[in-house]
């Protein structure tokens, strides 16, 4: 995580905590999903919970860990297939965390509900956008709507860890780190 003021959006420590989270939950999720990622949940957490240049560093970690977990543990195959493929999930990742920084900011003004859903929508839209434009020969509206109910999953899972550890102090509450990422976008 970059080094920040810890005025308004929580402590370092209670920023690389949180981005410990997320990068353990990236593990997790690549050991238990292999390709099925959800990148775009992670984004919209970065992006409401993060400064855009720590959003797209820890998305750009969380891709990193992806990839290492899928070569290094899951034998993922070694040809440019695979490794062009990673490279899209990285592009589709960290477009994702951009627009899902600028379309959070946007929507913030009509409420959290609807700017976390806004903002999901426009991250799920971008990553699987992207994603169907190197495989459009695999892609399905099973596989779609699959990844669509797994992102949905692990981001209001993600929603209820953050407040759960807020309300114990382990991370600064939501409308806190909210605020201030706003200011320092």
């Amino acid at each position: 995580m970059m080094a920040a003021s810890d005025t308004g959006n929580g402590s370092l420590a209670q920023r690389a905590t949180w981005g410990a989270v997320l990068t353990v939950v990236s593990v997790l999720g690549t050991l238990a999903l292999a390709c099925a990622m959800p990148f775009a949940a992670l984004a919209v957490m970065a992006a409401i919970f993060l400064p855009r240049r720590e959003a797209l560093v820890l998305i750009g970690i969380n891709w990193l860990a992806n990839q290492a977990v899928g070569f290094g543990l899951l034998h993922y195959p070694l040809n440019w297939s695979c490794f062009a493929g990673g490279i899209e999930l990285g592009i589709a990742a960290m477009s994702s965390v951009a627009v899902a920084s600028i379309v959070y900011r946007a929507l913030q003004k009509f409420g959290p509900a609807l700017a976390v859903i806004g903002t999901f929508a426009a991250a799920y839209g971008v990553y699987e956008g992207i994603c169907c434009l190197g495989a459009m020969d695999e892609f399905s509206a099973p596989i779609a709507l699959y990844i669509l109910y797994l992102n949905g999953v692990v981001l209001a899972g993600l929603l209820a860890v953050q407040a759960l550890a807020a309300a114990v102090g382990l991370a600064a509450p939501r409308a806190q780190l909210a605020a201030s990422v706003a200011s320092t976008a």
